[in-house]
């Protein structure tokens, strides 16, 4: 576990951090429903993990700027469908944190990504949750790809770091 030291001799500064992401596409609940994001891969992490494919959970205090990035798919439909993206903490709805933005028409692919600055106790989870009334929409991931050789598309990916 990690822990925000301040070396001013190597002038090094460590602290908590974590990658994470997911390889699988995250389809639409229902026009009604809260998505949780998912995240099935660990890429980097320390004092910082994931609890139940969706917890970003810190083993120590801090303030953290948490990340996420995910491309959301359309597999259906004309015109354009909203999605709403934001945030929890400890299973409870964060105060002004939703964004929206639309994805277009069938086939039409957009990529959200922003950033939170949190503060955070040891044993807090945050978690990100989406939904569009448009059950055509989905967070999608594909396999990689050639033609030129490009490597895998994850559905999500999240970045913590522990800034102070």
């Amino acid at each position: 576990m990690a822990v925000l030291i301040n070396n001013p001799v190597a002038g090094i500064l460590a602290a908590n951090y974590g990658s994470f992401y997911d390889t699988t596409t995250q389809n639409n609940g229902g026009a009604t429903t809260a998505n949780v994001m998912t995240l099935n891969t660990t890429d980097i992490a320390s004092g910082i993990s994931v609890v139940s494919n969706s917890r970003i959970t810190f083993a120590m205090p801090g303030t953290y700027n948490i990340l996420f990035s995910s491309q959301f798919l359309r597999s259906g439909g004309t015109g354009f469908s909203t999605i709403d993206v934001w945030l929890q903490k400890n299973g409870v709805d964060v105060e002004s944190s939703t964004g929206a933005f639309n994805v277009p028409q069938s086939g039409g692919k957009t990529v959200a990504s922003w950033d939170y600055m949190v503060n955070a106790n040891a044993g807090d989870y945050w978690e990100f949750y989406w939904c569009s009334s448009d059950t055509s929409v989905q967070m999608w991931a594909a396999a990689a790809g050639t033609g030129p050789t490009r490597p895998t598309t994850p559905s999500v990916a999240v970045t913590v770091q522990q800034v102070a």
